[in-house]
């Protein structure tokens, strides 16, 4: 079975549809999507976001896509609304078969991206996901060096994914950091 998980809608969503061939969709949507004429003639079903956190959005997306990948192939079209580049990196996180792209209602696919992080910076974003921690406390936690610890605390930094702490000589995983340990 081909699934289309979604935050379009109107002509993009039908568009979409139509490109994937889905057999089935499902629109993920915000507290305040309006239905359109068009939406009444794709099968499928809604889920309706309710937090605002980017976190626990991408947690939902997450299930979403898991859930749907038992019964066949996923394909993801987005937009740009607040999902949307949620929607796109979840799906690029989560490995589906394709990402499709909706702009001036034409729909365009989208190379997938690959997240760069290794298992051992996986670790330490995994043990600064529960607290705040030195580097002696991270390379105890994940059984690497110091020096090493340094070296992946640095590039994690670059990405965004871990800060300084508030307390001394600290790290602490930030949101983008919680999003890809999801």
């Amino acid at each position: 079975m081909r699934t289309l998980i979604t935050n379009l809608k109107g002509q993009c969503l039908f568009n979409a549809s139509m490109k994937t061939q889905a057999e089935g969709v499902i629109i993920l949507s915000g507290k305040h999507r309006r239905r359109t004429e068009l939406d009444k003639f794709i099968k499928g079903g809604e889920i309706k976001i309710e937090t605002e956190d980017p976190v626990e959005i991408c947690k939902e997306i997450s299930e979403v896509i898991n859930a749907a990948k038992k019964h066949g192939e996923i394909f993801v079209a987005y937009g740009g609304d607040d999902l949307g580049s949620l929607l796109n990196f979840v799906a690029n996180k989560e490995g589906i078969n394709a990402i499709f792209s909706c702009h001036n209602e034409k729909v365009l696919r989208i190379p997938l991206l690959k997240l760069d992080v290794s298992k051992t910076r996986q670790k330490i974003l995994e043990v600064l996901a529960n607290e705040d921690l030195s580097a002696a406390e991270i390379g105890k936690s994940v059984n690497i060096s110091r020096a090493m610890v340094y070296k992946h605390l640095a590039g994690l930094m670059d990405k965004g994914l871990v800060k300084k702490s508030r307390l001394f000589e600290k790290y602490a995983i930030t949101q983008a950091g919680m999003i890809v340990i999801i």
